[in-house]
């Protein structure tokens, strides 16, 4: 474990290969990509989206009360931030991640995704971060939550939370992947995985910034939502570093 985690520092240090196309690298950037795939990910990063849902939207279809698809769909969260769209550079970044794995690339998203957070004017309402939690049978086969190390980096840029992350919820049983299933199937899918820990009053009253990878249909994020409200959460606002779109909506 100590030998791949060090393997993998060395790698973002002094990058031989662009972690996203494979193609030899430059050692100076904020990420392991070559020159090609980088300005792809700033371009994917400066990508308008919308503030409440966090779906891809453009400039002039978002109001105050989000954009066209979150108006017809409502979200049971407060307002959403992401890195960018799930596709490009940075899907390949978040692959790697879950399923190499990969924790360092996951700091390097989180950073980022930290500094999107430091943007939007609700920051400062945040007093808990949660990550969306794996089942410890999953946990202990990939070596790490790539969640709660995105949480882990974007605490710090939450300052009411004194840069901590707290582990307030919990996956009661292990569910199927999300993929490719309809919408309908997630949200059974999901339905009642989730349970809250630790004290009944470790939640009332308090803001909670929900942190996870990928948000597609936004069923898990509504489902872990739902239980963090029933537990006491004043409100509940969510940061991912991607999200994917999705044509059938799902429940929110």
């Amino acid at each position: 474990m100590l030998t791949r985690l060090w393997t993998s520092v060395g790698q973002l240090v002094l990058p031989m290969h662009c972690v996203a196309c494979g193609t030899p690298a430059p050692t100076d950037r904020r990420w392991p990509l070559c020159e090609a795939c980088g300005r792809e990910m700033a371009e994917l990063i400066a990508a308008p989206y919308c503030p409440l849902c966090g779906r891809r939207a453009g400039p002039y279809t978002v109001g105050p009360q989000g954009c066209l698809f979150c108006r017809m769909y409502p979200v049971r969260f407060g307002a959403a931030v992401r890195l960018g769209p799930y596709e490009g550079p940075l899907k390949a970044l978040i692959l790697r991640c879950k399923y190499e794995p990969q924790v360092v690339i996951a700091q390097v998203l989180g950073r980022l995704l930290a500094e999107r957070l430091a943007l939007v004017p609700w920051r400062d309402d945040v007093d808990v971060v949660v990550p969306v939690p794996l089942h410890w049978r999953r946990r202990v086969r990939r070596g790490f939550n790539q969640a709660q190390v995105l949480a882990d980096e974007v605490a710090r840029g939450a300052p009411r939370t004194g840069g901590k992350v707290t582990r307030r919820l919990r996956r009661r049983r292990p569910t199927p992947h999300q993929t490719n299933l309809p919408s309908a199937q997630r949200h059974t899918n999901v339905r009642g995985a989730f349970a809250a820990r630790g004290r009944s009053d470790g939640l009332r009253g308090r803001a909670v910034l929900l942190v996870d990878d990928v948000m597609t249909s936004g069923t898990t994020v509504a489902e872990c939502t739902r239980v963090l409200r029933r537990a006491g959460a004043r409100a509940v606002y969510v940061a991912v570093a991607a999200t994917a779109d999705y044509d059938e909506p799902g429940p929110w």
